[in-house]
């Protein structure tokens, strides 16, 4: 009877254990996602960044206190245009560079541009080019011996006192191609929202709204300003007060877009007119052209 007494009594004792830990691990857990969703770095310095003029192309230069970031490098002809800007601002190491898909207005300029820099990440979403542009990017890759990274989920990470939360595709295949598999980068530094959207259409926008599900106070106007079933939609949820829109004189932005954009009494630039610089210090943006 004893031995009997002790057997259930270890048993229970075991048990116990177990669900302790158990419980433990939850807790652990609940906390980490808890504070990945909700903790910002403590303000500390400036962001700052530039869209820079590149016709109807996107080429982004960032920085914040002692890191680079850059999102997409315009067409072959704008890669000499990007290395001076660079090169200007004593740029050679990069954080990150982003290619947030494989149009030639935003992967073109890449080999002249890695001819005087050095990048620590490259990240671009998960699907195959079939332009020259994307051969060559290819080609540069596989003679510098890059290491790309091939989005197929969701990241986050901190610069300094930055923020930044990239989302890839959810689809392995789009009905509007390339543009619809546009990494789409929020960036949150203090008080301030930053929204770069690629060229995403009306079903990236879609995923888009479901995944930043807040306004903005800065939006990167998706395909140059082109108007699609989502449009509407898309600004309207995103309230930006800036937006900058990457068109050219001879490939404006709809009309559409522009009342749109006016309708909810958003600051609109367009690269047309020059380079956009933008400053953040936490709580005020400072826009200059």
């Amino acid at each position: 009877m004893r031995v009997l007494i002790v057997d259930r009594i270890v048993k229970l004792f075991k048990k116990t254990i177990a669900y302790a830990l158990i419980l433990i691990l939850s807790l652990l857990c609940g906390c980490q996602n808890s504070g990945t969703n909700t903790s910002l770095p403590e303000v500390t310095g400036q962001f700052a960044f530039t869209v820079m003029k590149a016709g109807q192309a996107d080429a982004i230069i960032a920085k914040t206190q002692n890191h680079n970031v850059i999102i997409d490098l315009g067409e072959k002809d704008d890669g000499d245009e990007i290395s001076e800007f660079l090169e200007e601002n004593n740029i050679t190491d990069v954080d990150y560079i982003f290619i947030t898909h494989y149009d030639k207005d935003h992967v073109g300029g890449f080999p002249e541009v890695m001819e005087n820099i050095t990048a620590k990440n490259i990240v671009v979403p998960d699907y195959e080019g079939i332009s020259d542009e994307y051969k060559e990017f290819i080609k540069t890759v596989d003679e510098k011996n890059l290491t790309v990274t091939r989005l197929t989920e969701d990241i986050s990470f901190v610069l300094d006192d930055v923020l930044f939360e990239v989302s890839a595709p959810k689809k392995q295949i789009y009905k509007e191609g390339d543009n619809d598999y546009s990494l789409v980068i929020s960036v949150t530094h203090g008080e301030n929202t930053f929204l770069f959207a690629g060229d995403a259409e009306k079903e990236r926008l879609s995923e888009v709204l479901s995944e930043f599900d807040r306004q903005f106070d800065f939006l990167k106007v998706p395909h140059h300003g082109r108007y699609n079933g989502k449009t509407e939609e898309f600004i309207s949820a995103v309230k930006p007060k800036y937006a900058v829109i990457t068109d050219s004189e001879k490939n404006p932005a709809s009309d559409k877009t522009i009342s749109v954009l006016k309708m909810q009494k958003s600051e609109i630039y367009s690269t047309k007119d020059g380079n956009v610089s933008v400053l953040s210090d936490g709580k005020k943006i400072l826009i200059n052209q």
